[in-house]
């Protein structure tokens, strides 16, 4: 995220609009880039001096982001081996000097006790400053990937203050709710969509939980399709604006590439072979279904002829996993087929989710008695 002063956005009928950059601005990232190299060895404060002359009325967010986002990943060091805190209480325990000679003299004794040129003690003096620290090394970086990364943190900068979110995405469904329960945020689900509930709606609005919100973006972005919708409150006049993205709005942002990502080799298994069997359409984490109140995405959905069965594979858990599996099973209403180790409470789970239940044996998964099922359950 950026710090809030640098939010670049637009305000219009009750909505905000964020501005991104785009290939318009690839010129001035460069630009920001090679302050940056040019800067190596140098100090911050000279850094900073560069920046400034690129900066205008118009653009100054955008340099000032752009050099945020780079500044991340640089290697500052302190321009002195001496501990600058222990220079300067040596120094201030001389007490007060009311002339040039009475400071020669101070910073003298304390580079004979330093065992240091004088000039060293001066320089050291305040090395712990900020704008004092060098710049040793700057990440690699180039002005596309600058861009795309700013626009994402841009996002990420107006969701901090989003009262509600909603969103809907074509996959990467796990990841985002692995990422919504250790991040401690509170959902709601909906026929086509999500909503998280942002920190007003607990009383207080807290940096933390504003933080967690924003940072489930990137999770949200990472799917081939997806569509966010705020309600962000303007921090000055408390009134509440609808901010809306899509993936087909096209701005640029960080893209990883979309892969299949299985739980185990039992799961990657189990989807090249039913495909082979089967002849059968195999998707991964196929959606989000709705178990009551709370989400639910199965580890398979196999399609064949219109009709559909959704699985899932549960190789290794507890009593409680297990508990909470069925409540959620139980809620469904779908066919499903569920695959369990035979090894903990395989039987007891056989017995309440009755006939549509295969058991592993020593870890492994009966294909003959899966292509049954299947088979009995697709005609």
């Amino acid at each position: 995220m950026l710090p809030k002063e640098l939010l670049d956005a637009r305000k219009s009928r009750g909505r905000i609009y964020l501005k991104f950059t785009d290939e318009s601005h690839l010129k001035l990232a460069k630009a920001v880039i090679v302050a940056f190299k040019s800067s190596v060895g140098q100090s911050y404060a000279e850094l900073q001096e560069k920046l400034k002359h690129l900066e205008t009325a118009k653009n100054y967010r955008k340099v000032r982001g752009f050099a945020k986002i780079i500044e991340r990943e640089c290697v500052f060091e302190v321009p002195t081996k001496l501990n600058p805190i222990e220079v300067r209480r040596f120094l201030f325990e001389r007490g007060y000097v009311t002339s040039e000679f009475e400071r020669l003299n101070v910073l003298q004794e304390a580079a004979k006790h330093f065992g240091v040129p004088i000039e060293d003690i001066d320089r050291a003096m305040f090395a712990d400053r900020d704008e004092e620290k060098v710049l040793k090394a700057v990440p690699n970086i180039e002005p596309e990937e600058l861009i795309k990364r700013y626009n994402l943190s841009l996002l990420q900068t107006l969701m901090f203050n989003a009262l509600r979110m909603s969103f809907k995405v074509s996959s990467n469904y796990q990841a985002i709710f692995r990422k919504i329960k250790w991040l401690g945020l509170m959902y709601e689900l909906y026929e086509d969509s999500v909503d998280i509930t942002g920190p007003a709606s607990v009383l207080k609005l807290t940096r933390k939980y504003g933080t967690s919100m924003a940072k489930i973006i990137p999770e949200i972005v990472k799917a081939k399709e997806w569509w966010i919708r705020g309600e962000i409150l303007d921090d000055y006049t408390k009134r509440v604006h609808i901010f809306e993205l899509s993936s087909s709005d096209n701005i640029l942002l960080p893209k990883i590439e979309e892969d299949i990502e299985y739980d185990s080799s039992l799961e990657r298994q189990f989807s090249a072979k039913i495909k082979f069997l089967l002849g059968a359409e195999v998707v991964r984490e196929p959606g989000i279904l709705k178990a009551g109140k709370y989400a639910y995405i199965p580890d398979f959905l196999v399609r064949k002829n219109g009709k559909e069965i959704y699985v899932e594979i549960a190789g290794f858990w507890t009593e409680e996993y297990l508990k909470s599996k069925l409540e959620k099973i139980s809620k469904l209403n779908l066919p499903m087929l569920v695959i369990v180790n035979d090894e903990l409470l395989a039987g007891k789970l056989k017995r309440i989710q009755g006939k549509n239940v295969v058991l592993m044996r020593k870890g492994k998964i009966p294909y003959k008695e899966v292509m049954a099922k299947l088979k009995e359950m697709l005609s």
